[in-house]
């Protein structure tokens, strides 16, 4: 489901759902029932319960009635906020976004991710991102933000990569970059436009740098007594909501593009209006 909002201004509110123009407005209006008194005429003391009656009648609207408007709207405690803000990208792998809950590494524990390079290390960070880019559709490609070139000899598909994937090999190719007696140059200089592995490692720090700065992640990392260290120590193994990786892995297979990476390369410059 996708909907359109935008915040609600002052200006956008009419005049009888804004409390100050509703005062002027009726101030302004109504003004010669000032110095009514009830001994005045019965038709003027019925002018009065009709406009009493009728400011009750919206004070209730404005109090009670905004929350009948739309109904589309979800709490997006429930929903992945990428999926409901305002000016909404589209991404083709969106129907495979699941969530789970996950507890993070705690500090001082190793995977097989960590430590010194060895040839486990590498086949572990390697299968991280196997897949490379996507088919899609071309009426998925003209959903999205940008425009993407079309497959030659595949008529009506379009290549598109899932960034989560760029976002790995950037940080693997910093991860080589740390251990230069392990890895030659050659494996952190394949990013286009990089004149030295030092031009794609900066590439790769500063798309880490926007990403983290974009999901902006504001769960929360406690603070507790460490009986060992003496004082109150922060814990990095706290309880995550995330995207289900084996669902997002999957879309990724399922539209895997099969054709050698030159191919990509040589892709020409159309795009879907």
């Amino acid at each position: 489901m996708i909907w359109t909002y935008r915040t609600l201004t002052n200006s956008d509110l009419p005049a009888s759902e804004s409390s100050d123009d509703f005062v002027h407005e009726k101030g302004l209006q109504y003004g010669h029932l000032q110095g009514l008194r009830y001994h005045d005429s019965p038709l003027r003391l019925t002018s009065l319960i009709v406009l009493c009656c009728s400011i009750a009648l919206n004070v209730y609207l404005i109090l009670f009635g905004r929350g009948t408007g739309n109904t589309n709207i979800t709490p997006l405690d429930r929903y992945d906020p990428m999926w409901d803000t305002p000016d909404l990208v589209y991404s083709p792998a969106q129907s495979a976004v699941k969530y789970e809950t996950r507890v993070f590494t705690a500090l001082g524990v190793q995977t097989k991710y960590h430590g010194p390079p060895t040839d486990e290390t590498d086949e572990a960070w390697d299968a991280l991102y196997p897949i490379g880019v996507a088919r899609i559709t071309a009426e998925e490609a003209s959903q999205l933000s940008n425009w993407t070139s079309p497959i030659p000899g595949d008529e009506g598909h379009y290549v598109v990569g899932l960034d989560v994937f760029h976002q790995l090999h950037c940080l693997n190719t910093v991860r080589k970059a740390l251990w230069p007696q392990r890895y030659s140059r050659h494996d952190t200089l394949s990013a286009p436009g990089a004149h030295t592995h030092v031009d794609h490692v900066d590439h790769c720090l500063n798309i880490l740098r926007e990403h983290i700065v974009c999901t902006a992640n504001t769960t929360p990392n406690v603070f507790q007594w460490s009986e060992d260290k003496k004082m109150i120590f922060p814990h990095f193994d706290s309880v995550h909501v995330c995207r289900n990786w084996e669902s997002i892995t999957e879309w990724a297979a399922n539209h895997k593009f099969t054709k050698p990476h030159r191919d990509i390369s040589k892709l020409p410059g159309h795009h879907v209006e």
